[in-house]
This record gives C-alpha cells, sequence and structure tokens, in this order.
C-alpha cells in the first residue's frame, strides 16, 4: 500500500507545471539582490534613453514648426505684396505679429494658437465655400423645377 501511494505522489509531483526559472531565488547566492539591480540599472536607462529620443523629438518637431511657419509667412508676404499693398499690409502684419516670448513652452503655446487659429480660417473659409455651392445648386434645382412647372402649365391650358 505504501507502494502505490509512492507512486501517486511521483505522479502527482511530475504532473505539476515546470516552475518558471526567474521566479526560484536561489537565496544563499546575492544573485537576486544583482539581478535586482540590474534591472533596476536596465530599467533607468530605458527611462533616460526614452527621455532623450522624446527631447530630440519635441526639438525637430519645433525646428519644422518653425521653418513651415517661416514659409508660410514668406508666402503671405508674397501674396500681399502682389494685391493693393495699403489694406492688405497692413491687415496681415497685424495678424502676424509674433510675441517675443523667451520660453520654449511660450513660443509653443503662440505656434499652437497661430495654428488654431489658421486652421479656424481655413474651416471658416471651407464653409463659406460650401454654403455658396450649396446656393448655387439650390438656385439650379429651382430654375428646373420652375422650367418644369411652366411646361406643365403650358400644356394644360392647350
Amino acid at each position: 500500500s505504501s507502494h502505490c501511494s509512492k507512486k501517486m505522489e511521483n505522479i502527482l509531483l511530475s504532473s505539476s507545471k515546470p516552475v518558471q526559472k526567474s521566479y526560484v531565488p536561489k537565496l544563499h547566492k546575492g544573485d537576486v539582490k544583482d539581478k535586482f539591480e540590474a534591472m533596476q540599472k536596465a530599467r533607468e536607462e530605458r527611462n533616460q534613453r526614452r527621455s532623450r529620443d522624446e527631447k530630440q523629438r519635441r526639438k525637430e518637431q519645433y525646428v519644422r514648426e518653425r521653418e513651415w511657419n517661416r514659409r508660410k509667412q514668406e508666402m503671405k508676404e508674397l501674396l500681399a505684396s502682389d494685391e493693393d499693398d495699403d489694406a492688405k499690409s497692413s491687415k496681415t502684419d497685424k495678424g502676424y505679429v509674433p510675441k517675443l516670448i523667451g520660453t520654449v513652452k511660450g513660443k509653443f503655446a503662440e505656434m499652437e494658437k497661430q495654428r488654431q487659429e489658421e486652421e479656424r480660417k481655413r474651416t471658416e473659409e471651407e464653409r463659406k465655400r460650401r454654403i455658396e455651392q450649396d446656393m448655387i445648386e439650390k438656385r439650379k434645382i429651382q430654375r428646373e423645377l420652375a422650367k418644369k412647372a411652366q411646361e406643365l402649365r403650358g400644356r394644360q391650358c392647350h
């Protein structure tokens, strides 16, 4: 009977899933502490690298935006100089006096504000254009309806 229970115990032991190696701390060496410190160090290095990359990305983004704004400004000035100089240039100048804010955060905020303003103008113009288009369509439809109505009236009289 003891032989049978021994066999059962072995089966139970062997059937249990293998424990993952990383969870078997060998406490008699100092390697758990070492492993922990190594992981800690790796994590810190990863974080530093990530923040470095992030900083670099932000810097590049800022440079790109500045370049883009400069190009847009040049285009605006070119377009403004084409038309009647007095009326247009005074307007564009007023719109494009960048506040000289020393901090990068301030510059970003300013750029963001400018971008949103341009976005708003764009959507406004788009909306006007669409409304105009709609009006044209409506007039066309009304004209066609009127024509049809006239034709119908003409037929009824005869």
